[in-house]
């Protein structure tokens, strides 16, 4: 758990280093020397939609999901364990679909060989965020059903890190 932990977020933090920087290089090249490299958009674009898709999962996995709180926190006991386990289970059933969905639209995207306009790269390369996105949310999801089922609630510490108590 603690490698795919390190593997998530060292992922996003390398994409959005990169998005960064080529950013900031193609701003100077465009404003201060007139030039323009006409690949960069497009790899910002691919790159933002797969930090997109992990970092779903790293909310995910840290309980950091827009949430009706308000409902849950009227909740106690049985009937709270209840609203999230449902809840639980819809997301899982949401992202078990989105990777079946996901798949097919990469395979299709393979099959007919689409290529991106500027980098040449083969499209179901972007659209392969989907499913590992899902893929690593459906993952944390159940994680976070078993905690619900053994009473384990989310628990923030110092360093922002959620663990379990």
């Amino acid at each position: 758990m603690k490698v795919l932990k390190k593997i998530e977020e060292t992922a996003i933090a390398f994409g959005l280093l990169s998005v960064t920087i080529l950013l900031f290089v193609n701003i100077i090249l465009r404003y201060v020397f007139s030039a323009n490299t006409t690949w960069a958009e497009e790899f910002i674009r691919y790159v933002m939609i797969w930090i997109t898709f992990i970092g779903a999962a790293v909310c995910f996995r840290r309980g950091m999901h827009v949430g009706v709180d308000f409902v849950l926190d009227l909740l106690k006991g049985k009937a709270k364990k209840t609203l999230e386990l449902f809840i639980a289970f819809a997301s899982i059933v949401f992202m078990a679909l989105l990777i079946w969905f996901s798949m097919e639209l990469v395979s299709f995207t393979r099959q007919t060989g689409q290529i991106t306009p500027s980098l040449q790269i083969p499209l179901y390369y972007v659209y392969l965020a989907i499913p590992v996105g899902a893929a690593l949310s459906l993952f944390h999801l159940i994680g976070r059903v078993v905690d619900i089922i053994k009473d384990r609630p989310y628990k923030e510490t110092a360093s922002n890190d959620i663990i379990h108590e």
